[in-house]
């Protein structure tokens, strides 16, 4: 069996601009990337912005073209309940220029009906650029578990669908193997992977559950969840995402950073 496809998502090192992410993955040996398209100094990295035919995004074509990385997907985006318009203007057409695969979307929508409408919107806007709507859930989103993800992707009734399973999020929701194996595979295009520590937070506990899920995470393999098991579960060919931000290791370069997450990662697959 030949090995999984692996990628180096921008999370793991998101104080690299998208070009840098690229050149620490191709250093490193990720064949794809996953490129936030935005950052501001909000959420703690310098800003840039991919969305326009500007420095950032020629100098990613560039390395992409360069290195032969390619993109995974593009995030990402978020359903607000007071921000009707969830697609920034540039975001479908930056994504299918960087050649992604696909774009991911959470939704803070406490309606699902309203959930649905807007992801069915998405991916209707989406297909015309060949592009995949992943949809990710987490127990304090409006979807929150994977079987809240697999009943709205169904119900949409669009081909372009993925449900995106975070090995966080999908353990911190009460996930288990097993309930990957009892999907139906084709809902499954690709994966985010990470491990986490033994000291589970509240599902209630959001703000808790946040900060571990932005820098609170482990390489695959270094913490208390069955990585390897949920690996397993999901089928074979997919490619797997290593989205694993640590606080603890932020002193560290960029590559080196990037270098033990796949190490990590690869243990894991081969």
């Amino acid at each position: 069996m030949s090995p999984r496809p692996l990628s180096l998502a921008h999370l793991t090192v998101l104080d690299a601009t998208p070009p840098e992410l690229v050149s620490a993955a191709a250093a490193t040996g990720f064949p794809h990337v996953g490129i936030r398209l935005t950052a501001t100094p909000s959420v703690g990295v310098p800003p840039y912005d991919c969305l326009r035919d500007g420095p950032v995004l020629r100098e990613t074509l560039l390395r992409l073209k360069d290195t032969g990385v390619t993109v995974i997907d593009t995030e990402f985006l978020r359903f607000e309940p007071d921000r009707p318009e969830g697609i920034p203007e540039g975001f479908l057409e930056v994504s299918a220029r960087l050649g992604a695969k696909h774009v991911l979307v959470m939704s803070a929508e406490p309606d699902e009906a309203r959930t649905l409408a807007r992801f069915g919107e998405l991916c209707e806007r989406a297909a015309p650029y060949g592009l995949r709507v992943g949809l990710e859930f987490a127990v304090y989103t409006g979807v929150r578990t994977l079987a809240d993800a697999l009943r709205l992707v169904k119900t949409s009734g669009h081909a372009n669908t993925s449900v995106v399973v975070d090995f966080l999020h999908f353990s911190r929701s009460g996930g288990q193997a097993e309930h990957l194996r009892a999907a139906d595979p084709a809902a499954f295009h690709y994966a985010q992977v990470c491990d986490a520590g033994p000291d589970m937070p509240a599902p209630t506990d959001t703000p808790r559950l946040i900060r571990e899920a932005r820098g609170g995470r482990f390489y695959p393999g270094e913490g208390a969840l069955p990585v390897a098991d949920l690996i397993a579960a999901l089928p074979a060919h997919i490619p797997l995402a290593i989205e694993a931000p640590n606080q603890a290791l932020a002193h560290l370069s960029v590559v080196e950073r990037a270098r033990r997450a796949h190490d990590a990662l690869r243990r894991l697959t081969c």
